[in-house]
């Protein structure tokens, strides 16, 4: 068996290096080209605001929207980079497909290189989504479980890669169904020290490699995939890692999303969120299911509650003051568990906060999302530029 599991890491690295990256920068270089040629100036900060008038006064067919940022979050503290948003449309009937890509450095000495893609075919035939991820991020791990202690917290400094993909065919309107693929590789663990009380609790502290495959089933009837005003989302997925495929963790990850938008008025939105992660198996700690970050649970650090299951539900009051300026306020409430039946009503985290939303692109409603959100003995500032979900 491990010979065959050697050949399919070796099959997988072959086809990110040789097909989907490549693929990747020769879409970005053209459609930055293209973009280059409407003669869009690039901002830096004091233009910034020029360029978003420049992009919304056109209506090409793509375009790009750079954004240096700055913030703060309990996982970086103070962080920095650039991120920009690449939009297009392969038909004149398809909702806007997008190219996201990030450099941030951190103030925790943390990098993260990342692009993260969007892609509906002409007439939604298809729908392929993805994420290539590399980062170099130490952590405060807590250990696993609903009540863990602050004391028991360590840092753990790590590498990984990340490739997750997916290609959906629509059977109807607005459903979509097809397969997935996800390999994730944890590499130079280092932890602050030995005689953590969590220490044999940390399963992969040598590193990990999984590898895995799986179907998905996504309904997804959203008018915008960034800020979505009206429609359902709602995702139901499986992913099968095995010794088989190259890893070395066997177990299976059951994912549930679903999210409904409803306009109150044509100024406010109601939004919903349903998330559960459960996984079945002995499951390394970089993919065991968490608790916060700036999607989950805002407020708490993100991991701060980690376990083999989670369950969350959200709600979100999002409101346009002016043209170019908007309101939210949120609510959240989950916990993690290592059974499903361990899960309680009584000892569920409550989280909450508010925001504000600055219009990047009026055609495409993109916003930079800058949110507050404070829990229990946690808080946290966000900055994005899509919507939490």
């Amino acid at each position: 068996m491990r010979p065959v599991g050697r050949w399919g890491i070796l099959v997988t690295q072959m086809v990110y290096a040789r097909l989907l990256l490549p693929t990747l920068c020769l879409f970005f270089s053209s459609t930055f080209f293209a973009w280059s040629q409407h003669a869009i100036p690039t901002p830096d900060s004091t233009q910034l605001s020029t360029s978003i008038q420049a992009v919304d006064s056109t209506h090409h067919k793509s375009r790009f929207i750079p954004l240096p940022i700055a913030y703060y979050s309990p996982e970086s503290r103070f962080a920095y980079g650039i991120m920009g948003a690449c939009l297009f449309r392969t038909g004149p009937d398809t909702r806007t497909s997008n190219l996201d890509l990030a450099v941030v450095n951190t103030q925790n000495r943390q990098l993260v290189l990342d692009a993260l893609y969007t892609i509906f075919t002409n007439h939604e035939r298809y729908l392929i989504k993805g994420i290539i991820l590399y980062s170099k991020f130490p952590e405060f791990y807590y250990g696993l479980g609903h009540a863990t202690l602050p004391q028991n917290r360590e840092l753990i400094a790590y590498d990984s890669f990340r490739a997750f993909n997916r290609v959906l065919r629509q059977v109807q309107k607005g459903w979509f169904v097809g397969v997935q693929h996800q390999f994730l590789k944890t590499f130079n663990v280092k932890r602050s020290h030995n005689n953590s009380p969590s220490e044999t609790r940390l399963i992969g502290a040598s590193g990990s490699q999984t590898n895995g495959l799986g179907l998905v089933s996504l309904v997804d009837t959203r008018d915008n995939i960034y800020s979505a005003t009206r429609g359902w989302y709602a995702e139901t997925s499986t992913l099968v890692y095995r010794k088989l495929l190259g890893s070395n963790f066997t177990f299976t990850n059951y994912l549930v999303d679903f999210r409904h938008y409803h306009a109150l008025s044509p100024r406010t939105i109601l939004a919903g969120q349903v998330f559960g992660n459960f996984n079945v198996g002995i499951v390394p700690f970089k993919q065991a299911a968490t608790l916060g970050g700036a999607s989950l649970m805002r407020g708490f650090y993100n991991g701060r509650y980690r376990d083999n299951h989670a369950l969350v539900v959200q709600a979100e009051i999002r409101q346009k003051f002016f043209k170019r300026l908007g309101g939210a306020a949120f609510i959240s409430a989950g916990d993690v568990a290592s059974k499903i039946s361990e899960f309680s009503v009584k000892e569920a985290k409550v989280t909450g906060g508010m925001g504000l939303r600055i219009v990047l692109s009026r055609q495409e409603n993109v916003n930079l999302r800058i949110d507050y959100a404070m829990g229990k003995h946690a808080h946290g500032i966000y900055f994005g530029i899509s919507e939490a979900f």
